[in-house]
This record gives C-alpha cells, structure tokens and sequence, in this order.
C-alpha cells in the first residue's frame, strides 16, 4: 500500500504491540550490498556453529579432568602432543586380493578406531573399523566391486596408549580408480589374447601421469616406449599396457576384460582431454560368447513364434468347445455337454501350462537382449566422440538385419569399410 501517501507502494507490518512500519523495495544500487551483507550472516552462522562446537569440546575436557580429580588417576596421559599428525596411503595385497588403506601417526599416539565414509565403496556408504589392540597403524581392507574414484573421509580416533579419551582427526583421501591393480614384472605374466589399439600423439610423459594418479604406481618409460603390467586382484588376470612411437603414437592395452578396456579408454581420453578416437578390437573369447548368445536369442525367438502359433489355434479351439457345449445344452444333450465342457478343461490347463513355458521363455529372451545390449555399449566404450555413436548404430542396424558377420567387423574395427 502508499502508506507515506507519495505514490509508491510499501510492504506494510504490524506488530503485536500495534506498531506499523512501511519498507520500501531496495535499489538497484544497494542490492549488491544487500547479497554481501547475506553472505556475511552466513559467514557469521558458520563461525558461532563452530564456536558452539569448540565449546563443546572445552567442555569435555573439564568434565574429563574433574572426573579424573574425583578419582585420583593421573590425566596427563590424555593430552596427545601438538604436533600429532595422521598420514594415509594405499598398498596391496595380492595375498587377500584386496587393496589396504594404511592409517599412522607420527608418533607414539595410538589409533583406536576409525570411520571412513565413501559413495560405491561401502553398502552403507560408512565403514567402522576398530582395533581391540591399538597400535600406532591400522590397515583397512578396500574391496571395490566396480573400478570407480572414491572420495573418502577418514575420521581417526588418536590418543595416549595409558588414556582413555582420544582425539579425532579428519582425513580425505582419493581412492584411485583402477585400485585394484597391482604392478607385476612382464615375464612372470601370461601375455593376454585379447586387445584393444588405438592412435595416440600425446607425450609420453602425460601418459605416465595418467597411470601414476589412476593406479596410484608409479610409471617409468624406457626412451619412446612405455610398458608396464598389472594383476587384476579381482580374478588374478593380468593386462598389459604399452605405448610406441609407431604411426605418430600408439597404445595397446590388452586384457581379456572388454569392459575393463573400455574403462581403461573412456578414462585415458578423457584425462589427456580427446574428443575422437577410433580403435581396433581384438577380443576372441568374448565374440565367441557373444555368438553363442545371438544364437540363443534366435532360439528363444522361434520359440516364442511357434508358441504364439499355438496358442492362437488353441483359442480358436477353445471358442469352438464352448459353441458346441451351449447347443448340447440348449438341445438337451448332457452327454455331449459334459463331454464338450471336459474337453475344454483339458485345453485350459494345457493353456495354463504353455502361458507359463511362453513367460519362461520370455524371461530368457530379455535376459539375453539384454547382454546384446550390454556387448554393444561394451564395443562403444572402445571409441571416442562420434566413432562410439557410430558403432552402437551402426551395430544395432545389423541385429535388425540379421547380419552378424558384419555386427562382428563392426565392434572390432567400428565400421564396415
């Protein structure tokens, strides 16, 4: 409402007390101050929510030292010194086919227990582990089903070996990606069968930066060449990793896992930042089980077309029975009735039977579209940029066609030239 009678409208208040007050909107001007004076307030919360924290922990401490007076034990063993520092690091474990994350101090403070939170990497995405003896090292042991970069908040509980209060610490630490990979020496590592190669004119040294952050091991090449290997802790096979200076650049990553070298693309491209790349894949083992599932899905196929046959007769047939059960009935022919309406229980359970062999059936043939499916975003990951849309078209196209020997040259080279 004009509540000043100047003809601008306010935002008019009143009060229990029967105050009444008028606001105007803010300028244009004084907007930017406004928003700076907001972020203030915000700073303020943030730092009384802290300072009520810091009271807390004062607190504590008291209540710690007067129950420790009312008892007559010594609480000096409670102060931890200042310069008490706890360090995180990753080593495998080729033994329990696990990756431990080692906790120590740098002292003789003790850790007692730990609770680490991290996404994909626990069920409850929290993890407590606590040490009946405490010492100044504890290992957790890390399991990740899927080769995934883990942000991990560690809180430690430190303290004195004599003293039973103990100070927490926070510690973030990075879980590399392909964590569960632990460097080995060639010759004592079966050569794979499998493999993908792919064109790469990168340097060879963001390459080995590339394999430093993502498998937390360090790389040295030997000149232009760079070879390494690496144990899956997961099914104890190896893979292979090499990059010659052949055509410009070229890396051949060869596994018997095509999922885990489509992993192994998607992240190296998107480190060094390429947008397209083409590749050749080489993986017999798993096209010679990706035939046998096109066969099964034909299989399955057929079936559910003759099934669907039958069953068509077999309505007609039921539509029959019934017809010829109400004219016995309306001629008064309860003999024949009775043999039409027998008849039709047959057939029904017969029908009841063939449903569930056609949903049975049904049930196998989306299982194994499904790993079509999956085989195709699997050849897909192998390429980069328009190449992978191409392919999963391209592948799709085939399967409608019933070409299989062209859907086979499509995911090893990405096309059919």
């Amino acid at each position: 409402a004009d509540y000043r009678a100047d003809g601008r409208e306010e935002l008019i208040c009143c009060s229990l007390d029967g105050e009444v007050r008028g606001y105007l909107p803010a300028d244009v001007d004084n907007r930017g101050a406004m928003m700076d004076a907001n972020a203030e307030e915000d700073q303020i919360v943030g730092l009384a929510q802290r300072k009520q924290e810091l009271m807390f922990e004062i607190q504590s401490y008291e209540q710690n030292i007067q129950a420790a007076a009312k008892t007559g034990t010594d609480n000096t063993g409670a102060v931890i010194p200042a310069n008490t520092r706890v360090t995180s690091m990753l080593e495998m474990n080729p033994t329990k086919q696990c990756c431990e994350l080692v906790v120590t101090t740098n002292n003789d403070c003790v850790i007692k227990g730990m609770i680490l939170f991290a996404e994909h990497l626990f069920s409850g995405e929290s993890f407590f582990h606590y040490q009946r003896q405490p010492e100044m090292s504890a290992r957790v042991a890390l399991q990740p089903r899927k080769d995934v970069t883990a942000d991990m908040l560690i809180k430690v509980l430190v303290g004195s070996r004599t003293s039973n209060i103990y100070h927490v610490f926070e510690v973030d630490y990075k879980l590399p990606k392909f964590a569960m990979y632990v460097p080995m020496r060639r010759e004592e590592a079966a050569e794979p069968v499998s493999s993908v190669t792919f064109p790469c004119s990168e340097r060879l040294s963001r390459v080995t930066m590339w394999l430093e952050e993502s498998f937390s091991t360090p790389a040295k090449a030997e000149g232009d060449t760079l070879t390494i290997t690496f144990l899956s802790l997961r099914d104890g096979k190896p893979m292979w990793i090499t990059m010659t200076p052949e055509g410009g650049g070229q890396i051949c990553i060869k596994t018997d896992n095509m999922e885990v070298a489509g992993d192994l693309v998607q992240d190296l491209t998107g480190y060094l930042g390429i947008q397209e790349l083409e590749s050749i894949a080489e993986f017999p083992y798993e096209m010679e089980q990706f035939r046998n599932v096109l066969v099964q899905v034909e299989e399955y196929n057929s079936v559910r077309l003759k099934m669907t046959a039958e069953m068509a007769d077999s309505s007609n047939l039921v539509k029959t029975l019934v017809i010829k059960a109400e004219d016995a009935r309306i001629l008064n022919n309860m003999g024949l009735m009775r043999k039409m309406y027998q008849n039709l229980y047959d057939l029904n359970r017969e029908l009841i039977m063939e449903h569930t062999k056609r949903s049975t059936n049904h049930s196998e043939l989306l299982a194994a579209l499904k790993e079509v499916n999956q085989m195709i975003q699997k050849a897909a990951k192998l390429r980069v940029g328009t190449a992978k849309t191409r392919v999963v078209a391209a592948c799709r196209n085939a399967i409608k066609s019933n070409n299989i020997h062209s859907l086979f040259k499509i995911m090893k080279m990405g096309d059919t030239t």
